[in-house]
């Protein structure tokens, strides 16, 4: 019989936040050139690339935003350039139809004056005045001649306070386009600079991006790799023998008391649907001789905690008996999660923990890796996980 590996969702991600990483930090008891370790530093290096393509694309982001400030801020300063352009033609037209009226009146004001000297000027005016036959006559004319005056002089000034106007106002507005045309041409210097930038960002990003396709190919070549040793090791009945050291492996020995407690696993469950359990795992180690420390692993990667269907329906904590093609149909149903961790103790121990077992390679998680799982990097996930528990 062959349980398989499957259903590792996002509680894990939630929980262990470190175990995409800590899986890829085991240290193996074989010689160089493991293939395993060709996977680590495949998955290491995609890793690597993956985190450069996202900072080229942050970038990238950013640099094609500025870009698109740079063009909208360049486009409202034309905009601009062309309402003052606009304006200065119509104020320049005014100001010549202004200085045109204002030459005709001068050149009639010249005239009239032209006239009344050669009729006499201020004498013509008087006898104007004294061949009034009455005085009601004379302050007529007098009205009328101040009228005259009152009039030519309101007609020169207003025609000179338009013409002042017009031209103060033509001037700034020449001002404000001189201002607005210095400002145009710095900001054709930075979109000219961003654009540059722009560009060197994209070609960057387009490397990072085949740097993370060649990454990925390597690691998929690593991993076709693995699995084609843990075949081999599985044709050729490979025994890995564990390894001592005070960090938990791939290569711990998995049939060793764990030094954990009910206590600290139920402490380390608490809030998940594998709270409580800690005195089930700690009871099958010490009879079926089963780390707790792996178990509890174990029964979180293959349940995501406890919550799977088949965890909750089926009181299955390791998708015991599913397999790649029909998992949830079949896998086995227990009466409870302790019966279930128990069950699945006592089948580890004797078929992959026990030399002579139908299915041992050695008393490790690298050896269970071998038949247990089709994922070939499902050892190091335990591993990862386990050393997650205090």
């Amino acid at each position: 019989m062959r349980a398989q590996s499957w259903l590792v969702r996002h509680r894990i991600a939630v929980a262990v936040p470190f175990v995409a990483v800590l899986t890829f930090m085991a240290q193996p008891a074989s010689a160089a050139g493991d293939p395993q370790d060709a996977v680590n530093q495949a998955n290491s290096q995609l890793h690597a690339a993956q985190v450069a393509a996202g900072a080229e694309d942050s970038a990238l982001g950013a640099a094609r935003t500025a870009l698109a400030q740079a063009d909208a801020q360049l486009a409202a300063l034309n905009a601009r350039i062309t309402t003052l352009d606009a304006t200065i033609n119509i104020d320049t037209t005014s100001l010549r139809r202004i200085d045109s009226r204002l030459a005709a009146d001068r050149e009639h004001l010249s005239s009239y004056l032209r006239d009344s000297y050669e009729n006499g000027g201020s004498e013509a005016a008087l006898i104007y005045l004294f061949s009034s036959s009455s005085i009601a006559q004379v302050i007529e004319r007098k009205v009328q001649l101040d009228q005259v005056a009152t009039a030519v002089r309101h007609l020169v000034s207003s025609i000179q306070d338009d013409a002042r106007r017009a031209a103060s106002t033509l001037a700034d507005a020449d001002r404000a386009k001189a201002q607005l045309q210095a400002a145009q041409q710095q900001a054709v210097t930075e979109q000219a600079v961003v654009a540059v930038q722009t560009e060197q960002l994209t070609a960057a990003d387009m490397a990072a991006h085949l740097q993370v396709n060649a990454a990925q190919k390597q690691l998929s070549s690593a991993q076709a790799a693995l699995a084609a040793a843990l075949a081999a090791a599985q044709a050729q009945g490979t025994v890995y023998p564990p390894v001592n050291g005070s960090q938990f492996t791939v290569d711990t020995d998995l049939t060793l008391p764990s030094g954990e407690s009910a206590q600290r696993i139920d402490s380390f469950l608490q809030g998940t649907d594998l709270a409580g359990l800690g005195a089930s795992f700690m009871r099958a180690e010490s009879t079926y001789h089963v780390s707790a420390r792996y178990f509890v692993a174990h029964a979180i990667l293959e349940s995501d905690w406890g919550a799977s269907a088949i965890a909750q329906n089926k009181h299955n904590l390791f998708g015991f008996g599913a397999d790649d093609a029909n998992p949830y149909g079949d896998a086995m149903t227990f009466p409870s999660f302790d019966a279930c961790i128990q069950y699945v103790a006592h089948f580890i121990e004797v078929n992959y923990l026990t030399p002579g077992g139908a299915f041992y390679h050695g008393p490790t998680l690298r050896g269970m890796n071998v038949d247990y799982a089709s994922d070939p990097n499902w050892a190091f996930k335990i591993a990862a996980i386990a050393r997650t528990i205090p």
